[in-house]
């Protein structure tokens, strides 16, 4: 039989129940010794058997088995434990509180008590585990989320400093280029004004030797 709590709660309870589930079912067997019937069923022989699942699928067959005390006590403790394959603590509980109320003067008032006192616990506990492990799980969820997005950031940013870094080196070799090109004309201005100093240089000395005024120092002819 499928039993329908979640992993942790099985867990858990492992811990925290099996000791004294144990301990309680020692007490009641002494109480169930004191009103057993005469009638042994199929269920009995199974429980005896220590055969669980054949003990909850002859259960199932017959729910009217549940009407004894000590059969709903024992149906009860079969659901109890965590190392059976038929464990389910919910179940568990809803069968000792049905003796509870269907009997509150049985003999196995107080283990019954107690075992349900203890389910109760294993799923106090069960619950405030499962109720964490949902917030640990939120938490996750969201703190990689939270990484997905920087990491996209980063991974933008990455391609924004790629791109300029290409577009610097473009602009560098574009500016080493112009910087070429400025030396070069400055060589080229350097060279024109050279040249044309040095035609400076030869028309002035041409005026010098050649002065224009010469005429003009000779004495003029008597008529």
């Amino acid at each position: 039989m499928t039993a329908r709590h979640p992993a942790p709660i099985t867990a858990l309870a492992a811990r925290t129940g099996f000791a004294a589930a144990a301990a309680i079912a020692a007490i009641a067997a002494l109480a169930l010794a004191a009103c057993a019937t005469a009638t042994t069923t199929g269920f009995d022989s199974a429980i005896d058997a220590r055969k669980w699942s054949e003990a909850a699928t002859a259960l199932d067959a017959d729910t009217s088995l549940l009407h004894d005390e000590s059969t709903l006590f024992r149906a009860a403790m079969l659901y109890s434990f965590p190392d059976r394959p038929t464990y389910d603590p919910a179940r568990a509980s809803d069968l000792f509180e049905r003796l509870l109320k269907e009997h509150p003067n049985t003999s196995l008032r107080q283990p019954a008590s107690d075992q349900l006192s203890l389910l109760y616990e294993v799923q106090r506990k069960s619950n405030a585990a499962t109720a964490r492990q949902q917030d640990l799980e939120a938490q996750i969820a969201q703190l990689a989320a939270d990484t997905l997005k920087l990491r996209r950031s980063i991974d933008s940013i990455s391609v924004r400093l790629q791109a300029e870094q290409d577009q610097s080196a473009l602009l560098r070799k574009i500016a080493a280029r112009l910087e070429n090109d400025i030396q070069d004309r400055e060589n080229q201005i350097g060279v024109l004004h050279n040249e044309l100093n040095h035609l400076k240089a030869i028309d002035l000395r041409s005026t010098i030797h050649n002065p224009a005024g010469d005429t003009a120092l000779k004495k003029p002819r008597r008529p």
